[in-house]
């Protein structure tokens, strides 16, 4: 059973007796992916687990997760993972986790087409010193900050739409019969996958890290 478990993770013939020292990140990523799948627990939790992954893996983990008869949690950016394996979304608006009954796919679809109600600013009763004192603009210097990490932002958002296009032009490429039946061009495949899968994953941690400093300025 062991055996099929790595089989199913890409390890195969006497790749199953290497020592974990000796392997890649991409397989040690595997390695801990099967453990996990192996144990008695009806509770997974996942952080970003397609990371270090090429298609293939990430194929094999949507397989095994989708057989997987327990419950799990998942974090990820990867959007194609998530629209495979995810029947409930869980998103924070209003300062509260909230839960869409569907698939992510359908998840953008509906979020897509409702009207996001706008945050409640929360009324402070002033002081008598606050009412005698006018507001006070915000300082020069924090709204030319403001300005730029506004405009970084749309830069970065500009980046991820490229980068997603890109990571989908691969994945087309690697399910093209003539590229995964051909192990070279299946490799050269998977490593612009990965390099492609970095970029946009680097550009959304961008985005959470500036958009954190935008709320922290603006509030």
């Amino acid at each position: 059973e062991l055996r099929s478990i790595l089989g199913c993770f890409l390890f195969t013939g006497d790749d199953v007796f290497k020592k974990i020292k000796v392997l890649s990140g991409g397989e040690k990523s595997r390695v801990a992916l099967a453990k996990s799948l192996t144990t008695d627990s009806n509770f997974l939790i996942l952080d970003e687990p397609t990371n270090h992954l090429d298609i293939q893996s990430v194929n094999i983990l949507i397989q095994a997760l989708q057989q997987y008869e327990g419950t799990f949690i998942s974090v990820s950016h990867d959007r194609y993972f998530l629209d495979n394996v995810a029947n409930k979304i869980w998103f924070i608006e209003e300062e509260k986790i909230k839960e869409y009954p569907g698939t992510y796919a359908e998840y953008e679809e509906w979020n897509s087409k409702r009207v996001i109600p706008t945050p409640k600013p929360i009324p402070v009763k002033p002081t008598t010193e606050e009412k005698k004192k006018p507001a006070e603009p915000a300082p020069a210097n924090a709204q030319q900050q403001l300005k730029k990490l506004n405009d970084k932002l749309k830069r970065t958002e500009e980046e991820i739409a490229a980068f997603e296009l890109s990571v989908k032009l691969v994945e087309a490429e690697l399910a093209r019969e003539e590229v995964y039946a051909n192990q070279y061009k299946l490799d050269e495949a998977n490593k612009r996958y990965l390099a492609e899968k970095a970029l946009l994953d680097h550009a959304q941690k961008t985005w959470e890290e500036l958009a954190s400093e935008i709320m922290e300025l603006e509030a």
